[in-house]
């Protein structure tokens, strides 16, 4: 079966530009996971988390990762792509062999879309959903108490509670001259619990206490002479690892449905409106900021010399990488800070490179 020379061409194309995608991609998404990477652990390590636990936060983290990763590495991929072409002499051979500049982008073209369309759920849906459970994940080890070890002899800070053992047996966790002591509560009264035995049952969440032959108080701070006492033969009480705690929901953990659906319901002050609205326009200007890439890249691609090395076509994406960044976050602040223009100003970057590249491909076309 014959394939068309164009269909050859356009497939070859396809191919380096992929490989180039893929290298740069990895080496991106490993450095900026090695950030989170290091955070992660610092907080396994800080809260004594369990290894589902770092599994699950890292798994998270990865969505967050490659949505910021692949348009700064489809960026690079295209200009290398095309330097890599020019370096090789194999564009001036395509355009000596009747081949447009359309034809040539054509390729690069589907495969910006292709990414587009990946971006455009990731960066609505599936991001702000990994990002509200590595949040969850973090929230859950700083409620929980630093891993408890039980040993003999020791102040044991349990939260709310004061945990003393006089003498313990490590293999059946049983326990001699048990001292509880309850830390001021609301209504300004302390409890101690005192037992001359009894079995410390450990799990992840709580501790379990199943006391003999002991005494509880309760002593009103605001009035010493109010105690309450009462002996107790057999007594068992909970203490709760998990510090009670109301996290609060960042607008970037939502998905884009929930916010526009709560933009129509809710009552919001103008301040919260207009940063719900930057944060929608911010993630589709990211979705959509291959094809803007690759329209200002390609004429710059085409414009290099034979004798351009690829050091030019990483250069070149460093300068339109920054500069796209740089609109983007004064489109941000201008959105956050003039309500009307929440919804437009983000797309400062999109604008301004469709112009900046309409501009590049009417050179490179009148040259």
């Amino acid at each position: 079966m014959n394939i068309p020379r164009p269909a050859i061409f356009s497939r070859y194309i396809a191919k380096s530009l992929i490989t180039f995608f893929a290298g740069v991609l990895g080496i991106l998404t490993f450095v900026i996971f090695m950030r989170q990477f290091i955070t992660i652990m610092d907080m396994a390590m800080t809260y004594g988390t369990s290894w589902v636990w770092i599994a699950s936060s890292l798994l998270n983290v990865l969505p967050s990762v490659l949505t910021l990763a692949a348009p700064m590495s489809f960026q690079i991929a295209v200009l290398l792509t095309l330097t890599n072409m020019s370096e090789h002499g194999e564009l001036i051979a395509l355009r000596a062999a009747g081949f447009s500049f359309r034809e040539i982008v054509r390729p690069m073209a589907y495969c910006a879309i292709g990414l587009t369309i990946l971006m455009v759920a990731f960066a609505n849906w599936i991001t702000p959903r990994s990002y509200q459970r590595v949040l969850q994940r973090r929230e859950e080890a700083k409620q929980k108490i630093t891993k408890v070890t039980l040993e003999p002899k020791t102040f044991l800070d349990l939260g709310e509670w004061d945990l003393y053992l006089e003498d313990l047996d490590g293999h059946t966790n049983l326990a001699k001259q048990i001292h509880l002591i309850r830390k001021q509560d609301a209504n300004s009264l302390s409890t101690k619990v005192n037992a001359s035995e009894g079995k410390i049952i450990l799990t992840d969440s709580a501790i379990g206490l199943q006391l003999k032959d002991g005494q509880m108080q309760r002593i009103n701070k605001k009035d010493p002479t109010a105690i309450i006492a009462a002996n107790f033969d057999s007594y068992t009480m909970s203490i709760s690892l998990l510090k009670g705690h109301k996290r609060r929901t960042r607008v970037s953990e939502l998905t884009t449905t929930k916010m526009w659906r709560q933009l129509r319901h809710d009552r919001f002050t103008p301040e919260k409106k207009a940063e719900y609205r930057t944060e929608i326009s911010t993630r589709n200007v990211m979705a959509f900021s291959p094809l803007i890439l690759l329209l200002v890249s390609c004429p710059l691609g085409f414009s290099l010399g034979k004798r351009t090395n690829k050091g030019w076509g990483m250069l070149f994406s460093v300068i339109i990488i920054f500069s796209f960044y740089l609109l983007m976050t004064l489109g941000l602040s201008i959105g956050e800070k003039y309500g009307p223009l929440a919804y437009p100003a983000p797309w400062l970057p999109i604008f301004v490179g469709i112009g900046v590249g309409i501009y590049l491909w009417k050179k490179r076309l009148n040259i």
